[in-house]
């Protein structure tokens, strides 16, 4: 029973942990503020919210736009006052230009 308690307990710090590792490999994070929690306050949780394709442009000084997509990573931190952040990741090496300019 003592094994199976631990290799839950694993399991679980695994969950926990992994979010915070993954959002270090992206190159580019995007916060609206710099939060600082107030003092006393600590992060409960940080959960992965959603992954998907933006479309995004290139402005170029003719005026014109060069369309391209990246991958970004929706993260949501909590915190212990009930206060909660939202911030963005744009994946590393997931550009992907998509043609010629309009």
């Amino acid at each position: 029973m003592k094994i199976l308690l631990t290799l839950a307990f694993a399991v679980s710090a695994l969950f926990v942990f992994a979010s915070p590792a993954e959002a270090r490999w992206f190159t580019k994070c995007e916060c609206v503020v710099k939060y600082e929690p107030p003092k006393g306050v600590v992060k409960v949780w940080q959960r992965r919210v959603k992954s998907e394709w933006e479309t995004r442009y290139h402005c170029l000084p003719c005026g014109n736009k060069v369309p391209y997509k990246v991958k970004v990573v929706t993260y949501r931190d909590r915190y212990s006052d009930g206060s909660t952040r939202t911030w963005k990741c744009v994946v590393a090496g997931s550009y992907t230009d998509l043609g010629p300019v309009k």
